[in-house]
């Protein structure tokens, strides 16, 4: 089945699991689910609270990995049974798991069509309740070899971790290039540095309070650790390149160096740190197998086994079912397999590392992912996740020639997700932890996409790669993420050809993780405006922030409305006071309260349309201001946020609010650059060298402006941070932030924003704009805008192009198109009018939707509940 065909398919089981949300705790007569996802108190929980898939779910792959709550305690072990007998009476029909340490299941192989059954223990227990899932004709096939099956694949002889004994000659003999002579150069600098010591992995410096010392200690632990591994890295790829014996003698020193430390001391408090040092000595190990004496290779396995180990033990019966694991995805896990790989067949252990970390990967990658590509932890830590993805597969099918890459559809969409949400030439979209720092999308993601061309054969990605070096120079040779994967994995595959030019649609919206992106020219970033919104399913955890239905808006590439602040460390005062904080970011406060830093405050983007003059996207963030978890409940019912870029310079932004006490209702908008404000018009601008921003607010109460420039809780480098620059990094206090907040206290609110951006713009358009008996009306351009802030009538948005005759209503407005009217099949529904190419009328319409895992949840609750 082509790409498109699954494509079309996966839209439609995404159609069928749609539902509309009229109403509170609605329940299908007919199905018996819940139709509210607000009954819903968490859609992603910190861990596995339910088993997986269950309910009667379509199955999103065949066969899917069965995964279910892990039972705390020593030595557990699992039993699990699957069969299409409902009363699994036949043996014959039934696919087992027995005895296993962790808490999932792969089948690996493919299922039947139809309905299926399973149950799952403790070892001697007794059997779970059944569950239910179904496996559709549609569904992607994703069946790999057995644990098992890899482990009897890989190779006997050493080296196989950064190259195999077969492939060495080869590898040796390439002719020279700017990736090998960057190699080289390294493994020279390497020989002349001197070989780190244990004591190095204490700070130099002393923090305020314990907390600041913790993580100076964990900063130094891992520093410690990173030197180790980048000096032996760079000398065994460098003696494999040129067989060096210097290389080899230096490497071979420092590992025994590091062999000597204690390994649950100084360089284990940082997991980093830890996985480095573990993994420096594995790869001596390897690369260097025939070098060592016997002694040698028993005193290297007796400080690599009790780091791996401790990582073993630390991780089955938890992080299978720890739902975001981002932290053990970031390098480690991929440091973990291939130190597996390194000592399997001399130590025992090394099977059960290696084969949970192989089920571990095939059953949760992409863990922070999604079908439709994308990375809940944002655009700047997916970086670190860029060869542990890649990687591990290539391994995988080197070995065993199953290609994960070309199964899963999340390498194919995932191009996507960086041409819309850190496109060629501009900073990105602005979500999760250090997204700010990104001004480009640099050698990365660059070396990223054209791995992915060359793997996937996409001339998209292709494109995407070409584009960015329109704008910026890439040393991809200088920078170690994907180069020795490039060398040795995938230097014979070709990129091909990217297409002159793509026709990119106006927005993409990428429900699994819940953000989306809209564009006025996306192929041209130096004159694009760009907004994009966040409302995810994942809600606020690790490197995400409580940013439930907030926009950034870049043009031209740069920041010009866009949150503000600095991560200086994950639990510094300023961080979690300001920058994690929804105050820091283009969203609402409702009593001057932000969301729940939590996973149990969520959203989701619950429509999306667009066409080549306008983009609609509406977030429903009704979930996200209250948490057990953290004991906040500010009391909101509904945080609709109606979303839509309408070409070429125009954002609105529509917002449905309603709590269960009067609140007061804070509108936010930030920026780094001055920001200009007019209380009376209740207008704000901000001018930057090559464009301008300026926007008005309406709202359905009377609003007072506070503008200030400072943070509540300053931003302070105590860690010694260094910039791209390798100077200190520098914490200005000059950004400017605007809230706009109700007078009064009311249940309801709604507020209106119009902002125009661009190189020149017409604002007395802006200011022309009327507001009578609650309702707005505007023009602006081609297009007539109007508004209902009117609490005691329907809300509606309805807008019109009388050139191009396009016109969208957000509630469910019957429209006019070329005389013929539209109703639509739902009420209440997202309607879209335009005349196509062949001068026919077109109409679109959508109601509210929620993704995969939103439904998957609430069939389970409600059939529970039952």
């Amino acid at each position: 089945m082509g790409f498109k065909g699954f494509i079309l398919i996966a839209i439609g089981i995404f159609v069928i699991m749609g539902f509309i949300l009229f109403g509170r705790g609605k329940t299908s007569k007919k199905s018996g689910v819940v139709e509210d996802p607000h009954q819903l108190e968490v859609v992603y929980p910190r861990y596995l609270d339910y088993p997986k898939p269950s309910s009667g779910m379509v199955a999103l792959t065949n066969p899917p990995v069965l995964k279910w709550p892990v039972e705390k305690g020593e030595n557990i072990r699992y039993e699990a049974r699957l069969s299409s007998d409902s009363i699994f009476s036949n043996p014959e029909k039934i696919l087992e798991l027995k005895d296993s340490p962790w808490a999932i299941f792969n089948p690996h192989q493919k299922l039947g069509t139809g309905s299926w059954y399973w149950q799952f223990r403790k070892s001697g227990g007794k059997w779970s309740g059944k569950q239910h899932f179904r496996v559709a004709d549609s569904v992607r096939s994703i069946v790999s070899p057995t644990a098992e099956q890899f482990l009897q694949a890989l190779p006997l002889s050493h080296p196989r971790v950064l190259v195999t004994q077969a492939d060495l000659a080869q590898i040796r003999h390439l002719d020279p290039n700017n990736d090998t002579r960057a190699i080289l150069l390294n493994a020279e600098k390497a020989l002349k540095t001197s070989i780190p010591k244990e004591r190095e992995g204490q700070p130099l410096r002393k923090g305020k309070g314990e907390e600041q010392n913790r993580k100076l200690r964990l900063d130094a632990s891992k520093e410690l650790g990173t030197q180790v591994y980048e000096l032996i890295l760079a000398l065994s790829e460098g003696y494999i390149l040129s067989g060096k014996e210097e290389y080899a003698e230096k490497a071979i020193q420092i590992a025994f160096e590091v062999a000597s430390w204690e390994p649950r001391g100084v360089s284990s408090i940082n997991d980093f740190g830890d996985a480095r040092c573990m993994l420096s000595m594995a790869l001596v190990f390897d690369t260097f197998y025939d070098r060592l004496s016997e002694t040698q290779k028993a005193g290297l396995l007796q400080s690599i086994k009790p780091r791996a180990a401790h990582f073993y033990s630390a991780w089955i019966n938890n992080i299978e079912s720890r739902v975001l694991s981002g932290h053990v995805w970031q390098h480690i896990l991929h440091y973990f397999f291939q130190t597996g790989m390194a000592v399997y067949g001399t130590e025992p252990d090394a099977a059960k590392w290696l084969a949970y970390a192989y089920e571990l990967f095939l059953a949760k990658a992409p863990v922070l992912g999604g079908m439709d590509g994308g990375w809940a932890e944002g655009v700047s830590y997916f970086r670190m996740n860029m060869e542990t993805m890649l990687d591990i597969p290539l391994y995988i099918k080197k070995f065993t020639g199953f290609d994960f890459i070309n199964a899963h559809p999340w390498y194919v969409n995932q191009v996507d997700w960086m041409i819309y949400h850190i496109p060629p030439g501009s900073a990105s979209d602005g979500f999760a932890d250090n997204s700010e720092e990104m001004d480009t999308p640099g050698t990365e993601y660059v070396a990223f996409a054209l791995e992915l061309a060359k793997l996937t054969n996409s001339s998209k990605a292709s494109w995407y790669a070409n584009k960015c070096l329109e704008y910026e120079k890439s040393d991809f040779s200088g920078h170690a993420t994907l180069r020795w994967i490039r060398l040795t994995k995938t230097r014979d595959l070709s990129i091909p050809d990217p297409i002159p030019s793509l026709d990119l649609p106006t927005g993409r919206s990428f429900h699994d993780i819940g953000v989306v992106s809209m564009h006025s020219d996306i192929s041209n970033t130096k004159e694009n405006l760009m907004v994009a919104m966040r409302s995810s399913p994942f809600g606020s955890y690790g490197h995400m922030l409580s940013d439930q239905n907030v926009f950034n808006v870049l043009y031209g590439g740069k920041k010009l409305f866009y949150r503000t602040g600095y991560k200086v460390a994950m639990s510094d005062p300023h961080r979690t006071g300001w920058y994690q904080h929804t105050k820091s970011q283009n969203g609402i406060l409702v009593d001057g309260m932000g969301q729940p830093y939590s996973t149990e405050a969520f959203g989701w983007i619950a429509r999306f349309l667009h066409t080549d003059e306008l983009a609609y996207a509406k977030g429903d963030a009704s979930m996200a201001y209250k948490s057990k978890e953290t004991g906040e409940d500010y009391s909101v019912l509904k945080n609709y946020r109606h979303l839509i870029l309408l070409k070429p310079n125009l954002l609105l932004v529509y917002d449905e609010l309603e709590a269960g006490n009067p609140v007061e209702w804070s509108w936010l908008i930030h920026s780094l650059d001055k920001m200009k404000i007019n209380r009376e018009n209740q207008t704000f601008a901000v001018q930057q060298k090559t464009a301008m921003g300026a926007g008005r607010i309406w709202a359905s109460e009377k609003l007072s402006f506070h503008l200030q420039d400072t943070f509540d809780i300053d931003a302070v480098n105590w860690r010694g941070t260094l910039g791209e620059d390798g100077k200190l990094k520098s914490y200005e206090n000059n950004q400017y932030h605007l809230k706009a907040s109700t007078s009064k206290k009311s249940l309801k609110m709604r507020f209106f924003t119009i902002i125009q951006v661009g190189e020149d713009l017409n604002d007395t358009e802006l200011s022309e704009g009327l507001s009578e008996n609650g309702k707005v009306e505007i023009k602006m351009g081609n297009w007539t805008i109007s508004a209902n802030l009117n609490l005691d009538t329907a809300p509606d948005l309805f807008i019109h192009n009388h050139v191009s005759e396009t016109v969208f209503s957000s509630h469910g407005k019957m429209l006019r198109l070329q005389n013929q009217s539209y109703a639509g099949k739902y009420p209440g529904s997202s309607k879209l009018g335009v005349i196509n190419e062949s001068g026919a009328p077109l109409f679109k319409e959508v109601k509210d939707q929620v993704p995969y895992e939103m439904q998957a949840r609430m069939q389970y609750q409600q059939k529970n509940n039952q």
